[in-house]
């Protein structure tokens, strides 16, 4: 505990007035002086010696407050620095929120904008389904008055009852408005089929294909909804709503898992829909995080056969960092460096092609393949493999990568993976994805 300040007075006058007192005495007896003259000496050495404590006590004074003011300037330095530190990150984090809110609202924008493009395609789209309906109407009394009972209730705002027929057994102008009621109700399922790594069969990519629903939960597979849906001129309308689906579903995906990708197939339809597509590639463009979860496929028929339409809307994807792949090959005649000039990163090629004698169609030998393409800068997938014999047939190729029911079948996603947060998600294995 430090003296108070007091006592240390005291303490400092008994400290001088002793040694005065003995200088004082020994002038006396020693040296004969005056006994006034003695004092007088004594009391000028108690001053000499208060004057020095005090100016040796205000250096260490001075020494202390001049530490002292140091260590609160710097204090206050570091307090600056921190209140300068502070407002920079509130302004960067003000910034960033208002860009990140600036972002969020543009991707809104462009969803609802290609939303309300397809929908009011789709109600454009009655039309073909009234013309195909009229021939139908000659199957007798009955069916004619179910078809304008139908259509009626498709013309107003009455939801429209569930068909109580079986796919099977619809006529075409039923499958047709039953397709478009999925459509509008947003009954669109993505099923999800693995790529494996070869051979240790690891989940590396998924494919998204999707289905229609119907109110009843049958499933619309693409060969039944095409049948009716392209002759009727809206094919390109259900491709859209589709592909558009798709999208959305894997972006959630996207947020739940960073390392899944998935190849979502467009058609020529899509690439050639002046109305759709370049509405398409403004809401991409407000989601370019996807490009490294997805990856555009497309058939070898639209590949060959792209014309400078097709052509400039692969272009804008690629330059948007979206790459591509090229399915359903049925000859093994491409060039390779160009695909890869145009984006073109994987090419699946099914385990018949390969092995079956058809390898020999081009100039290219199935066993130099997977080199040419490695050399290329693209990745092979031997794709529709269904039994392990097919599976050391394929390795003897040195093939990395594989799909087929082998692997897995095309199962579809969770809702629950669709409806969690991603905040509040955790990361997931690879194939839970999708469901048992």
């Amino acid at each position: 505990m430090p003296m108070p300040l007091p006592l240390k007075h005291l303490a400092a006058t008994m400290l001088y007035a002793v040694p005065s007192i003995g200088l004082a005495y020994g002038l006396i007896h020693f040296f004969g002086f005056d006994p006034k003259l003695a004092a007088l000496g004594g009391l000028i050495a108690a001053l000499l010696g208060a004057e020095a404590h005090a100016a040796i006590s205000r250096s260490i004074e001075r020494k202390a407050v001049r530490k002292e003011l140091q260590e609160l300037t710097s204090l206050a330095a570091g307090l600056s620095r921190d209140l300068d530190d502070a407002a920079d990150k509130i302004i960067e984090l003000e910034e960033r929120f208002e860009r990140e809110t600036t972002e969020r609202m543009e991707r809104i924008f462009s969803e609802i904008r290609v939303v309300e493009s397809l929908v009011k395609r789709l109600a454009e789209t009655r039309e073909f389904s009234n013309a195909i309906a009229a021939p139908a109407a000659a199957e007798g009394p009955a069916l004619e008055a179910q078809t304008e009972s139908t259509q009626a209730l498709a013309d107003s705002d009455v939801p429209p009852p569930k068909p109580e027929k079986r796919l099977e057994d619809m006529n075409d102008s039923e499958l047709l408005d039953t397709i478009r009621r999925s459509l509008e109700t947003n009954r669109v399922d993505l099923y999800l089929q693995p790529v494996v790594s070869l051979p240790q069969r690891k989940t590396l990519y998924y494919e998204g294909l999707s289905r229609l629903r119907t109110d009843k939960g049958e499933l619309i597979m693409p060969r039944d909804y095409m049948r009716v849906a392209e002759p009727a001129g809206m094919m390109p309308t259900v491709d859209n709503i589709l592909l558009f689906r798709c999208i959305q579903v894997v972006r959630k995906l996207a947020q739940r898992n960073s390392k899944a990708g998935v190849f979502c197939n467009i058609s020529a339809f899509s690439l050639l829909d002046e109305d759709f597509f370049p509405q398409f590639i403004d809401y991409m463009q407000h989601n370019t995080d996807l490009a490294q979860h997805l990856i555009f496929e497309f058939s070898q028929m639209t590949v060959n056969g792209a014309g400078p339409v097709e052509r400039a809307s692969l272009e804008a994807l690629a330059e948007l960092g979206f790459r591509f792949s090229m399915d359903q090959v049925t000859n093994l005649r491409f060039d390779a460096a160009t695909l890869h000039d145009r984006n073109f990163r994987f090419i699946k090629v099914s385990a018949a092609t390969m092995l079956e004698g058809t390898h020999t169609a081009g100039d290219i030998h199935a066993a130099d393949l997977k080199e040419l393409l490695k050399r290329n800068g693209i990745q092979l997938i031997v794709d529709k493999i269904e039994n392990e014999r097919e599976v050391v047939d394929v390795l003897d190729y040195d093939v990395e990568f594989g799909q087929g029911y082998l692997f897995g079948e095309p199962r579809p996603v969770r809702e629950s993976v669709l409806s969690e947060e991603p905040s509040s998600v955790p990361k997931a294995p690879e194939m839970p994805l999708a469901a048992d």
